[in-house]
C-alpha cells in the first residue's frame, strides 16, 4: 500500500504537534516546517529561538541537532549562548553533515569507518595514475604533470557527490552519440574511479566523500532489516543555498527519526517553479524544490511551508531605510526616492591595496564615531585570493583584531618543507637545493648563521651528493674545516638513517611513516612548533600562533594516511617521491577564532556572518564580482552538456553559474543591518586597468543619488585617524629614530622590529651618510678604491654604498658562469705572455700555428687546476674549457698576424695591477680638495708600447679583453659611467718608474723612459662574426675577413696612427676603426681616432670626473639613484643588489644621462 503523501498546510506559524503515528502505514508522523524568508526577515533569529526553547524546556531529552554549513558552526554556538539564560548545554549537536553523518554512525554503535582523508585520497590517486597511465587513451600523457591528481579528484568527488558509479561511466562511454574524445575521457574516468574505489574496499577504507551515503544507507529499512531505533528530540538546517544529492539523501534518511524539524532556506517565496534561471533567487530555488519533492514523497510527512514577510518595521533593516529597499528591490531594480545617506556607499580606489587601507579606516571610524563594536564588522571579498595578504598586513599595522575565514596552506610550511626537502634529499642523492631546502628549514638548526657558511662554502667548492656523508676538507683553511665538520656531523645523522630506510629496501605505508616520525622525533620538530607557538603569540601573531600548533596533528595525520592507504604496497623511493608530495602539496589547517571582538574577514560563498551593523565588501570589479565562471579542465562545458542531455547533470550550468552570482551579490550587499561600505580598484596589484563590476551600476540604479567617492590618503594630521599614518605619510624614514617616532610607534602599537622594518622600507631617494660615517666606510683622508668601484657610484650611488660601504657581495659558486668564463681565459693570456718572456720571444715572434699550439697547451694545463677542478667536474664543464681555448686560440691567431704586418707595439705587461695588495706598483694618486688623496687602484689585461719619435719616449697602449664587441662611448664616460679603460691608460702613463714594467722589448730603452699615451681599446675575445646562410659558409670565411672580426674599438690618437696600423700598401687593416679618404687622409665620418688635443682631452674630464666623484663619496651621497641612456639602457640592468634596492623600476623616476 503507498503511504499517504504529504499534506501541504497554511504558510503561518504554529507548534510542533507532539509525536504520532500515520493510522495507515503505523510509521511514526513527522512534522517538517519549510522556513522561508528573504535575508533579514528572522529565519536565523527563528531557528535560535526555537533551538533555546527546547533547550530550557527539556535539557536531558533526546540529542537535538542543528545542521550548518561547516564554517558556521562557531558562530551559531556563539549565537545560541549569547542568551543568559542559557549557561550551556549538552543535549544539542551543531553539526555539518559529514559530521552528522559520523554521528549517525556512532549512535547507531556502527564501527567507525577508517577514512582516508583529502591528502590520502590524493596520494592514492597519485599512484594509481602511475600504476594506470599506460592503460589510459586520453590522459595519459598529462597523468604524470605535476597538478593533475587533485583535477582528478575534483571531478571524481562531483561524480561521488551526484552518485554517479564506474558502470553509468561506463555505459555513458558507449553512447555512439558522444565524440570521440568524450567517450575516451569517460572511458579513462571510469577505470580510474572503479580502480580507486576497489582500493578502498581492498584496505578496507572509506573515502570521507562517501561517508555520507555510508550513514544514509544505514539508516535505511531493507528486506528484513527495520529502520534502526534511533530518535532525535528535533532537527534545524540553516545556512545551506544549495545540496548536493549526497545531502539530499542523508538528510530524508534522519528526518524520520527526528520527533520535529525547521528547515530554513533564502527564499522569498514557494512559488518560483518558472522562475528565471538569471534571478537571484534560482539557486535557492532548486535546492527548495528537490527538497520539498524529495520530503512530499516520504511516509507520513506533514510537511508545512511558512514564508516570513519583509516586515519593514521588525526586519534586520528597520533602522536603514536604503538597505530595506535594497533587499526587497535587488531582483528588480528599484530608484530610491532620496539619497542613501551614510547606509549606502561606493568608494573608487587606486589599488587592492588602498582598499583594505579604505576598509581599515572605516572600521576604526565605526568603532570611535558610532560606538560599534569590531565584531559588529565584516569585510567581504568574493575570493581572498590575492586579499588576504594585504588584509592580513594592513589590518595589523592599525590594530584590527580580526579573524581571516580562511582554510590556510601548510604546503610550505617549515614542517612540511622540512619533510619535502628530506625525501628528496634521500631519493635523488643530497643534491644541494633538495639539502639545504630542508637544513634552512628551521627545524633543524636555530641559528641560521652556521647553516649560511655551510651554504656559502658549499657552493663555492662543489660540495654535493656522497660528499656530505664524509669528513669536510678545506686544505688551506683548517680552522674553517673544523668547524664545518663539527656542524655536518650534528646534521647528516637524521637524514641518513631516513635516507637508509627509504633506500636499502623498498618500504611500505607503515615502514615509511615510522621513519619520517623517528626523523621529526630526532630533530625535536614538536617541541620547536610549541616554541614558535609562543613565540608567535606573544608577538601578538594568533593566526601564525595557531598554524604553528595544528601544523603537527596535520602532519602525523598526513602520516595516518600514508599508513592506512598503503598498508600492504612496498614501493621504491623514486617511486614514493611523488606520491608523498601530492598529499604534502594539499595539506591545509582551519584556524578557530582566537577572540570574541573581532573583525570577521571572508569571502562571501564560504563565511557565515553573524549579526552585523557594518560590512565594507571589496573588490566590485569587473571580472572579480560577479566572478566568471571557471572553466572546468578535465570535462569542457561542452561535453559537460552533452552528458547532462543524457541525464547526467554534474554541476550547475553556465546559466545557473551567473545566477549563482547574483545570489551571492544579493546576500553580500545584505548582510549588514546599518551600513554598507563598498569598494573597487582602478587597477590591480600589477597596475593593470580594472573597470568597476556589474554591482556597481546596480547600485546606482536603486540609488540614483549616490555619488562614487573617491579615496585619498590623509591630507594632515586632523584626518590621521591611526598613529601609524603619521609614520608613514608624515615622518622622512631618517628621522624614524627620534624620539617622537619611538613614541608614534608605541602609540601605533608597533614593535621595535617593526618599526625597523619601516625604516628599512623609507624612501631612499634623499639619504646620505655623515661625512664622518663616510670617512669611517671609505677611508679618509685617503681614499683607496678602484675604478670600476668609481663607475658604480657613477652608476649609482646607493650601489656603491652597498658594494665598498656594506661590502656586500654575491655568493661565489661552483659553476662556470660569465665571470668564471672570464677569469679562465684571462688566466691563459697571462701565461701565454709570460711564456713568450721567459722564452726571450715576443708575441710577433709566434707564427699564428705556433701561437694556437702554445695557447692549447698553456690552457688544457690551466683547466686541470681552475677554480679548485671547475672545469674537470663534468662533461659540461669539459665542453666548456674547450670551446674557450679554441676561442682564444683563434685571437692570438688574429693578433700575432696583426702584429707581424703592421702593428709595432709589444705587449709588454698582462694583468698588470697596480695599487692593490699584492701589486708591484703604485697606486695612482690624485690630489682631493682640503688635502686628501684619492688612490686608484686596478690590473690591466694588456699594456702595449712601442718607441715614438722622441728618444726617451714610448707610445703607451691599454687592452681592455671583452666577451663580446664593446665600444668607447662618450655619454658614458662624460657622466663617469665608462672610465677604466681612460683610467688606466693615465694610471700607466704616469708611473715614475715605467721601466718597472714587467717587460719590455728586447733591446728597448732603458728603465727611465716616459710613456705616451696612444690608445685605449677593448679587444673581444669571441669575435664578431657576419651571418651566414649555414655553418659552413661562416666557417669557411677568407682569412682577412674573420681576422677583422677581432677589431678593437676604442679610442686613439692620430699621431701613433703610423706605429698603430703601419701596412706596406697604406690601406687600414681592420685592426682599428678608422678610415681614410681618397687622398689617403683620416676620414671624419667614423671612427675611433681623434686628434691629439682631443684625445688629451679624455685625460683632462677623467681627472676632473674623478675628483668630483671621491668628493661625493666622501660627502656622504649614498642615494638610489640609478641612470638611464636612451630607452633602454639602465644602471639596474647590471646590478647585482637588486635584492637589496627598494625602488620600484616601473615608478622610480631615473637620472636621465643627456
Amino acid at each position: 500500500m503507498n503511504p499517504t503523501p504529504a499534506r501541504l498546510t497554511a504558510c503561518t506559524f504554529r507548534p510542533f504537534p507532539l509525536l504520532t503515528r500515520h493510522a495507515r502505514t503505523n510509521i511514526p508522523a513527522m512534522h517538517v516546517r519549510l522556513l522561508l524568508g528573504p535575508a533579514g526577515s528572522g529565519k536565523t533569529w527563528r531557528c535560535v529561538a526555537e533551538v533555546r526553547s527546547a533547550l530550557r524546556a527539556g535539557p536531558d531529552g533526546p540529542p537535538l541537532l542543528f545542521l550548518a554549513p561547516k564554517q558556521a558552526t562557531f558562530q551559531l554556538e556563539r549565537q545560541l549562548l549569547a542568551d543568559p539564560a542559557l549557561g550551556g548545554f549538552t543535549r544539542l549537536r551543531i553539526l555539518s553533515f559529514d559530521r552528522l553523518a559520523a554521528r549517525v554512525l556512532h549512535e547507531l554503535g556502527a564501527p567507525a569507518p577508517e577514512l582516508l582523508a583529502e591528502e590520502g585520497r590524493l596520494m592514492v590517486l597519485r599512484a594509481l595514475l602511475t600504476t594506470h597511465r599506460e592503460r589510459l587513451t586520453i590522459f595519459r600523457a598529462t597523468a604524470r604533470l605535476t597538478g593533475f591528481a587533485a583535477e582528478l579528484s575534483g571531478l571524481l568527488r562531483e561524480f561521488q557527490r551526484h552518485q554517479v558509479a564506474p558502470e553509468r561511466l561506463a555505459r555513458l562511454a558507449a553512447e555512439p552519440a558522444l565524440d570521440a574524445a568524450l567517450r575516451g575521457k569517460l572511458e579513462d574516468l571510469a577505470r580510474l574511479l572503479d580502480a580507486y574505489l576497489d582500493w578502498l574496499a581492498r584496505h578496507g577504507l572509506q573515502d570521507a566523500d562517501s561517508l555520507l551515503d555510508v550513514a544514509a544507507a544505514a539508516l535505511k529499512p531493507t528486506a528484513g532489516k527495520p529502520r534502526p531505533p534511533l530518535r532525535f528530540g528535533g532537527l534545524w538546517l540553516d545556512g545551506f543555498a544549495e545540496m548536493t544529492p549526497q545531502e539530499l539523501d542523508l538528510l530524508a534518511a534522519v528526518l524520520p527519526a527526528c520527533d520535529r524539524a525547521t528547515l530554513a532556506f533564502c527564499l522569498d517565496s514557494p512559488v518560483h517553479d518558472t522562475g528565471h534561471w538569471l534571478s537571484h533567487w534560482a539557486p535557492v530555488r532548486e535546492s527548495f524544490r528537490r527538497l520539498r519533492d524529495r520530503l512530499a514523497a516520504l511516509p507520513g510527512c506533514e510537511l508545512e511551508i511558512e514564508t516570513l514577510p519583509r516586515a519593514p518595521a521588525r526586519n534586520r533593516f528597520a533602522g536603514a531605510p536604503p538597505l530595506q529597499h535594497l533587499e526587497a528591490h535587488w531582483g528588480a531594480p528599484l530608484a530610491f526616492p532620496a539619497g542613501p545617506g551614510r547606509a549606502v556607499r561606493v568608494i573608487a580606489c587606486a589599488n587592492p591595496l588602498q582598499e583594505v587601507t579604505v576598509a581599515a579606516r572605516e572600521i576604526l571610524r565605526f568603532t570611535r564615531e558610532a560606538g560599534g563594536r569590531f565584531r559588529e564588522t565584516a569585510v567581504l571579498v568574493r575570493s581572498l585570493e590575492g586579499y588576504h595578504e594585504p588584509l592580513r598586513r594592513v589590518f595589523r599595522r592599525y590594530g584590527i583584531p580580526f579573524f581571516l575565514d580562511r582554510r590556510e596552506s601548510v604546503a610550505h610550511h617549515p614542517l612540511a618543507e622540512l619533510t619535502r626537502g628530506a625525501l628528496r634529499t634521500a631519493v635523488w642523492g643530497w643534491q644541494h637545493a633538495d639539502w639545504f631546502s630542508a637544513l634552512k628549514s628551521g627545524l633543524v638548526h636555530r641559528d641560521p648563521a652556521p647553516l649560511d657558511r655551510l651554504e656559502n662554502e658549499a657552493l663555492a667548492r662543489g660540495w654535493r651528493g656522497r660528499d656530505w656523508l664524509e669528513p669536510l676538507a678545506i686544505p688551506d683553511q683548517p680552522r674553517l674545516a673544523a668547524r664545518l665538520e663539527t656542524l655536518r656531523a650534528q646534521l647528516v645523522p637524521p637524514f641518513a638513517r631516513l635516507a637508509r630506510t627509504l633506500t636499502e629496501a623498498p618500504p611500505s605505508g607503515p615502514e615509511l611513516a615510522d621513519a619520517l616520525r623517528r626523523f621529526w622525533n630526532d630533530l625535536d620538530v614538536e617541541a620547536e612548533l610549541a616554541r614558535w607557538a609562543d613565540a608567535a603569540a606573544e608577538e601578538r601573531a594568533e593566526s601564525a600562533a595557531a598554524i604553528h600548533r595544528t601544523v603537527w596533528e596535520q602532519m602525523l595525520t598526513w602520516l595516518d594516511n600514508v599508513r592506512l592507504a598503503f598498508s600492504h604496497e612496498r614501493l621504491p623511493a623514486r617511486e614514493w617521491l611523488p606520491i608523498l608530495e601530492a598529499g604534502l602539496a594539499n595539506l591545509s589547517v582551519g584556524v578557530v577564532p582566537p577572540a570574541l571582538d573581532q573583525v570577521l574577514v571572508g569571502a562571501v560563498d564560504r563565511s557565515r556572518n553573524p549579526d552585523l551593523r557594518q560590512v565594507i565588501l571589496l573588490g566590485l570589479n569587473e571580472g572579480v564580482f560577479p566572478a566568471p565562471p571557471a572553466a572546468p579542465v578535465l570535462l569542457t562545458q561542452t561535453e559537460r552538456s552533452q552528458l547532462g542531455a543524457l541525464g547526467l547533470d554534474l554541476t550547475a550550468d553556465r546559466r545557473r553559474l551567473l545566477g549563482r552570482e547574483r545570489y551571492f551579490g544579493y546576500i553580500a550587499c545584505t548582510r549588514a543591518r546599518e551600513r554598507l561600505v563598498a569598494t573597487f580598484s582602478r587597477a590591480d596589484a600589477a597596475d593593470r586597468p580594472l573597470g568597476p563590476s556589474a554591482w556597481v551600476a546596480w547600485l546606482q540604479r536603486l540609488f540614483p543619488a549616490l555619488e562614487i567617492e573617491t579615496a585619498r590618503e590623509p591630507a594632515g594630521p586632523a584626518e590621521v585617524i591611526h598613529a601609524s599614518e603619521l609614520l608613514l605619510t608624515g615622518l622622512p624614514s631618517k628621522r624614524l629614530a627620534t624620539p617622537a617616532a619611538q613614541f608614534l610607534a608605541q602609540a601605533a602599537g608597533w614593535t621595535s622590529e617593526q618599526l625597523a622594518q619601516w625604516r628599512v622600507r623609507g624612501e631612499p631617494a634623499a639619504e646620505r651618510l655623515s661625512p664622518a660615517l663616510a670617512a669611517r666606510l671609505y677611508g679618509s683622508p685617503r681614499l683607496s678604491t678602484s675604478v670600476s668601484r668609481l663607475e658604480q657610484f657613477a652608476a649609482c650611488p646607493f650601489q656603491f654604498f652597498v658594494a665598498a660601504g656594506l661590502r656586500a657581495d654575491e655568493r661565489q659558486r661552483f659553476e662556470v658562469d660569465a665571470r668564471q668564463r672570464g677569469s679562465f681565459q684571462h688566466e691563459v693570456l697571462r701565461r701565454f705572455h709570460e711564456t713568450a718572456v721567459a722564452a726571450g720571444r715576443r708575441w710577433r715572434d709566434f707564427t699564428p700555428d705556433e701561437a694556437r699550439d702554445c695557447i692549447g697547451r698553456i690552457a688544457r694545463a690551466v683547466a686541470e687546476e681552475f677554480g679548485g677542478g671547475l672545469l674537470q667536474a663534468d662533461e659540461a664543464g669539459s665542453l666548456t674549457a674547450r670551446g674557450l681555448t679554441r676561442m682564444l686560440q683563434d685571437f692570438v691567431a688574429a693578433l700575432v698576424t696583426w702584429m707581424r704586418r703592421g702593428y709595432a707595439f709589444n705587449p709588454v705587461a698582462a694583468e698588470l695591477a697596480f695599487g692593490g695588495r699584492d701589486a708591484t706598483l703604485p697606486a695612482w694618486v690624485l690630489p682631493l680638495a682640503g688635502g686628501g688623496q684619492l688612490a686608484i687602484t686596478g690590473q690591466v689585461d694588456r699594456v702595449d708600447v712601442a718607441p715614438a719619435l722622441e728618444p726617451d719616449v714610448l707610445w703607451c697602449v691599454v687592452h681592455d679583453y671583452k666577451s663580446s664587441e664593446h665600444r668607447f662611448d662618450a655619454l658614458l664616460f662624460r657622466h663617469g659611467v665608462q672610465m677604466q679603460l681612460p683610467a688606466y691608460l693615465a694610471a700607466v702613463c704616469a708611473l715614475d718608474r715605467p721601466g718597472g714594467l714587467p717587460a719590455l722589448p728586447p733591446g728597448g730603452p732603458a728603465a727611465g723612459v716616459r710613456l705616451r699615451p696612444a690608445g685605449l681599446f677593448y679587444a673581444n675575445l669571441r669575435g664578431s662574426f657576419p651571418a651566414g646562410k649555414s655553418r659552413g659558409e661562416v666557417l669557411g670565411q677568407a682569412a682577412e675577413q674573420a681576422a677583422s672580426a677581432y677589431q678593437h674599438r676604442g679610442r686613439f690618437t692620430t699621431e701613433a696612427l703610423d706605429v698603430l696600423d703601419a701596412r706596406p700598401d697604406g690601406r687600414p687593416s681592420g685592426q682599428f676603426a678608422y678610415s681614410l679618404t681618397q687622398a689617403g687622409e683620416l676620414s671624419r665620418r667614423a671612427g675611433d681616432a681623434l686628434t691629439p688635443g682631443e684625445f688629451a682631452e679624455i685625460e683632462t674630464r677623467l681627472r676632473a670626473k674623478l675628483v668630483e666623484l671621491a668628493g661625493r663619496i666622501l660627502a656622504g651621497e649614498a642615494a638610489v639613484d640609478p641612470y638611464q641612456k636612451g630607452a633602454r639602457l639602465r644602471a639596474c640592468d647590471q646590478c647585482r643588489f637588486q635584492t637589496v634596492c627598494r625602488i620600484d623600476p616601473w615608478t622610480h623616476r631615473y637620472r636621465r644621462l643627456g
